[in-house]
């Protein structure tokens, strides 16, 4: 009798990154997505950066003073434009209960333990899959504005730390990264973090979707969207399709924001709220005149990349419920960013703009593990800012637990009720 296929809803880097992690380990494996093709969503065009050095929980006693803030308008990189929303509001008193520091230090070290991990096991992926070329291992900065900010982060971030990284005064930072020397007057310093890595999330994973359907591992069914479950006795039969009925091994939500949505005919709803973000992409004139080192300006609050002959900058942190719009206040700080910068560098005229929609729990980090009620239901949603980055480890966690090998990390999910965590 053949085995029944391990069904992934969601095609994006997480769900592809669940899928390879699963066929490595022998398993027949059904991705549906109800988009085109693979990465079209929250995967298509993020910053680029596996942002091992940024993996902390935004929940915070700190936090709560930037949210007062940007409900007033007055945090720059942080929005609140649907403060009706009851479903902010769940999410936000949430939020709320893990801004102790106790429950920050917590989540911060599930991040950091997972992303370091992850980061590695993406290497061992692209390897596996031939896309090694997509993928720079050359670490990343995170500049600072302010002489004060960067002894504070220089000292959080010291060689005893979870997350190590070099303090670098403002020659030091030239010296390593000269294309930032036409902006000297902007930053006192930066910290350098060995362990990022860059590339084009959505490339990266188009192809990695393209190898596993070559090889015949998976199988990737798109324009699919999934309408429902049979159930029975606490088990998932079926996935439905309309009136297609495709029966399951397993099934393993890597759905993003939709997620609520498919579970909450289940009985459940995660707490996972869509953050806003924006980013540009521009074309290069002369790239000899780039940083060559990915980087986030912790004043100005953006993500900046260059892979793949394109600049890509990334911005905003908005709660706006489910909008996808790309309203021209948001482009313009983009876009005046880029030109004061790299206008030079950069090809002004051709350009594209894009939103997506963060999927955040309230803790930090993911939920990755299986569900409760349901003995062969799983989930690997809710990654927020640290989608790419922290993919690749937490594909081959949820397969080592799904097929019932012991997770080579464990404590790395978010915490909730309906949920049996990794």
């Amino acid at each position: 009798m053949t085995q029944q296929p391990i069904v992934i809803i969601g095609a994006g880097v997480i769900g592809v990154m669940s899928a390879q992690a699963l066929a490595a380990l022998g398993h027949r494996v059904i991705v549906l997505d109800r988009e085109p093709g693979p990465a079209q969503l929250c995967s298509r065009a993020n910053a680029g950066i596996i942002a091992v050095g940024d993996a902390q929980s935004w929940a915070a006693p700190e936090a709560i003073l930037t949210l007062m803030r940007a409900m007033a308008g007055r945090e720059p990189g942080v929005r609140v434009t649907r403060l009706g929303d009851p479903a902010l509001w769940r999410w936000g008193l949430a939020f709320l209960r893990n801004c102790t520091r106790a429950r920050h230090d917590a989540n911060t070290d599930r991040l950091a333990r997972l992303s370091a991990f992850s980061r590695e096991t993406l290497r061992a992926v692209a390897q596996d899959l031939g896309l090694e070329d997509l993928l720079r291992h050359d670490g990343g900065l995170y500049l600072y504005s302010d002489a004060e900010d960067l002894a504070h982060a220089a000292g959080a971030h010291g060689a005893n730390s979870a997350q190590p990284m070099d303090a670098l005064d403002r020659a030091a930072l030239f010296d390593r990264e000269g294309a930032l020397a036409l902006a000297q007057d902007r930053f006192a310093g930066a910290l350098f973090s060995k362990r990022d890595s860059v590339g084009d999330c959505h490339v990266f994973t188009k192809g990695a979707a393209q190898d596993l359907a070559t090889r015949g591992s998976v199988t990737f069914r798109y324009d699919s969207e999934v309408s429902g479950f049979d159930t029975a006795d606490g088990h998932i039969r079926a996935v439905r399709l309309g009136d297609e009925v495709i029966t399951a091994q397993h099934v393993l939500l890597a759905t993003g924001v939709e997620t609520p949505d498919l579970t909450r005919p289940l009985g459940f709803a995660p707490l996972i709220y869509p953050v806003k973000g924006y980013s540009g992409t521009w074309a290069l004139r002369d790239p000899a005149r780039l940083p060559a080192l990915p980087y986030i300006d912790e004043a100005a609050h953006l993500a900046v990349a260059v892979y793949g002959g394109q600049l890509r900058v990334t911005a905003f942190a908005e709660f706006a419920g489910r909008d996808r719009s790309l309203p021209s206040h948001r482009i313009a700080v983009l876009k005046d960013y880029v030109t004061r910068n790299f206008g030079s560098a950069v090809d002004l005229d051709r350009v594209t703009f894009w939103t997506g929609l963060r999927p955040t729990t309230p803790a930090g980090p993911p939920y990755l593990g299986r569900v409760r009620r349901y003995d062969n239901l799983w989930i690997n949603a809710g990654h927020g800012t640290l989608g790419w980055t922290t993919s690749a480890g937490c594909g081959a966690l949820i397969a080592q637990a799904m097929t019932g090998d012991t997770p080579e990390l464990r404590n790395v999910s978010a915490r909730a009720r309906w949920l049996d965590p990794i």
